[in-house]
């Protein structure tokens, strides 16, 4: 057996041996170097090509039937797109609330104030001064109610209800005004300490 070896290791080499295995080692060599490069390459375009990944994401998650990070991030990126539109969608509602309501308030205050303006001269008659300051009230009292109810609304749409208190809107929308004659009376019968007072002070 030992001889058999011998005459093994003796054996002539062929050119043609030696010419087919540098052939071999040669392509083992350039199969191992493109499979590097190309992975560098896979690796550096994943980084820096969105359509890349979602490429090559695609193709392991449909053969492997992996959810890969790709996807998960688009899923994720898609509901917080949903609800950054939810949440815009929201802002311009509640924008359009407050405009609404401060549109109606700003004309309520201008419309509350030329009439009280214009009320000044009728209080200063008597007797009749007195009905119309109650009437002037009333209607101030009114536009409170309007601003209450406004405000009310305005709650609402944003999402707040129920924070306008009952007695607020009650003590202001069912007030309980005195009748002109009452008033009237009351005055003539202060009259007498009023005067008392000022000539004191006199």
């Amino acid at each position: 057996m030992g001889s058999w070896l011998r005459v093994f290791d003796e054996r002539p080499v062929n050119d043609e041996d030696t010419l087919m295995h540098k052939i071999i080692t040669w392509t083992k060599r350039l199969i191992i170097t493109l499979t590097f490069l190309a992975l560098i390459a896979s690796n550096i375009l994943t980084l820096t090509s969105t359509a890349f990944n979602a490429v090559l994401s695609g193709l392991v998650g449909t053969a492997l039937g992996l959810r890969t990070v790709s996807s998960m991030m688009h899923s994720k990126f898609a509901s917080q797109d949903r609800a950054l539109k939810e949440q815009q969608s929201t802002a311009v509602k509640r924008k359009a609330a407050i405009r609404k309501f401060g549109t109606r308030l700003a004309s309520r205050i201008k419309r509350v104030a030329a009439k009280s303006i214009a009320a000044i001269p009728a209080e200063s008659i008597p007797l009749i001064g007195v009905a119309v300051l109650i009437a002037d009230t009333g209607y101030e009292l009114y536009a409170a109610c309007e601003s209450i109810r406004d405000l009310d609304e305005l709650y609402t749409e944003m999402g707040m209800a129920g924070e306008v208190p009952d007695d607020a809107v009650h003590s202001v929308c069912d007030p309980e005004l005195p009748d002109a004659g009452e008033v009237w009376d009351g005055a003539v019968e202060k009259s007498g300490e009023w005067w008392g007072e000022l000539v004191e002070a006199v």
